[in-house]
């Protein structure tokens, strides 16, 4: 018995060492393998992951997806958040792997070029004397100079409301405008100008904005629609009387018609009626997050759902739907562009980009047709 008790003891004396020995090799080891994994990657996915707009609207947002295996730093890979074609004709992409631009033949990854380097950016914008500025998730802003080849930040510091910064715009004087998760900014070149609800904006969750005929500008929130006339807010209210819901598309049309799209659908305002369209008037699905219009007039609307509901487009008098099977890219369409030639840019959450040209959807992805990168 006590042989016995002191061959335990000699086993469990082994067995204490051989955990201590793994207790410091283990540790180190996987701390080297940590270390490298977080030298390649971006910011922790989880704080993007299904982001909801803001405490008062809870939930899974779609327009705030983030799939973790998607950081490959080339464009098929990666969200596509917004595209902007530039005075030279470029295309610029914003995605959640960087900054792209597309000359026509190559796509060249610019992030480093323009200040944002792993970064995912949201939003671009190009000002009246040819700058461009990016938006991103959680890093500010940054302004590119193509003469000087060179780029400015703004964040928090300098005066910027968040920053995140989600949609921008330059108005008719020649100032522009931020939309971020805690209000507004407006930049008159030198300082920043902040609104948010104390002012009487009616959500600090800014998505979206446009500039009416008049030089009204107005902004889609989480909670409903506001117009700023210089002086005051005003809320901007539905057919029915209620708060629009979580909107993620304002559009000017060149009618002068403001469009308002988000859960509730898509809504028409032409001046003195609203009109609004759900799944139920052609839709191909009720939620719009993005909206452009091309050089004939028709309007094009994203439906990036949870499951994907592909494009639509509206001629004036009908919807027509546009889908995977029609050669969409992605039923998950998150940002769209109206070239100048009158093609059609869709950027999808995990399958690149595609053109259309008015008879055909053109891939643009990794295993697409187009293939061509540079770094």
């Amino acid at each position: 018995m006590n042989q016995l008790t002191k061959k335990d003891r000699y086993l469990n004396c082994r067995q204490l060492c051989l955990l201590f020995l793994l207790s410091i090799f283990l540790p180190a080891c996987y701390g080297q393998d940590k270390a490298v994994s977080q030298s390649t990657s971006t910011e922790d996915a989880s704080k993007i992951i299904n982001r909801p707009p803001d405490a008062q609207n809870p939930g899974i947002d779609p327009y705030y997806q983030f799939v973790p295996e998607l950081q490959a730093y080339y464009l098929p890979s990666v969200i596509t958040r917004d595209i902007v074609e530039d005075r030279q004709g470029n295309i610029w992409f914003a995605t959640f792997g960087g900054v792209f631009r597309y000359d026509g033949e190559t796509f060249t990854n610019v992030s480093e070029e323009v200040g944002l380097p792993y970064v995912r950016v949201f939003s671009i914008l190009e000002d009246r004397s040819g700058k461009l500025w990016f938006g991103s998730v959680i890093q500010g802003l940054s302004r590119y100079d193509p003469d000087s080849d060179s780029y400015t930040k703004f964040t928090v510091e300098d005066g910027l409301a968040d920053n995140f910064v989600s949609s921008m715009m330059e108005d008719n004087s020649g100032n522009i405008w931020f939309c971020t998760g805690a209000g507004v900014s407006q930049f008159d070149g030198e300082t920043f100008t902040n609104y948010t609800s104390k002012d009487g904006l009616v959500d600090n969750a800014v998505h979206v904005l446009t500039v009416d005929e008049a030089g009204r500008i107005w902004f889609g929130t989480s909670a409903g629609v506001s117009f700023f006339d210089g002086h005051t807010f005003t809320e901007f209210l539905n057919e029915q009387g209620l708060a629009f819901q979580n909107v993620r598309a304002i559009l000017k049309d060149k009618a002068g018609n403001i469009w308002i799209g988000g859960n509730d659908g898509v809504s028409i305002y032409d001046g003195k009626s609203i009109r609004a369209f759900t799944k139920k008037d052609g839709l191909a699905q009720t939620f719009v997050g993005f909206m452009v219009e091309d050089k004939n007039g028709a309007i094009w609307l994203s439906h990036a759902e949870l499951g994907g509901g592909g494009v639509s487009r509206y001629d004036g008098g009908s919807f027509s739907a546009f889908t995977e099977p029609d050669g969409l890219c992605s039923n998950n369409v998150y940002s769209m562009l109206a070239t100048k030639s009158g093609a059609i840019w869709f950027g999808s959450l995990s399958s690149g980009a595609c053109r259309y040209d008015g008879m055909f959807f053109s891939p643009y992805s990794k295993d697409g047709l187009f293939n061509r990168f540079k770094y």
